[in-house]
């Protein structure tokens, strides 16, 4: 790499193709429309596929589960609802 290349900071879901803007729980990211699965919203966030719920928000307003292996049409805009399945807490 010369001096004047930045380092490549692409996420972990974003392609060399195009790219859009979606809000995760309330947050911006900008990833690439292809190829994208809710494990990889999921992954966003920091939750664990083996733990995560990815909802998507739908037209009508209602929040409609994903399946986390199916790969996802993505359009700028689009809101996702990342949560944990549990929650393990303790005391001490």
């Amino acid at each position: 790499m010369t001096p004047d290349q930045a380092p490549d900071q692409a996420g972990p879901t974003q392609t060399a193709g195009a790219t859009c803007e979606i809000l995760v729980n309330r947050r911006r990211f900008a990833i690439g429309n292809q190829g994208v699965t809710a494990a990889d919203i999921a992954a966003l966030m920091g939750v664990p596929a083996d733990n995560a719920v990815v909802e998507r928000s739908a037209p009508t307003g209602d929040w409609v589960a994903l399946p986390l292996a199916d790969t996802l049409d993505i359009h700028p805009g689009d809101t996702f609802l990342v949560t944990r399945q549990f929650v393990m807490g303790g005391h001490g």
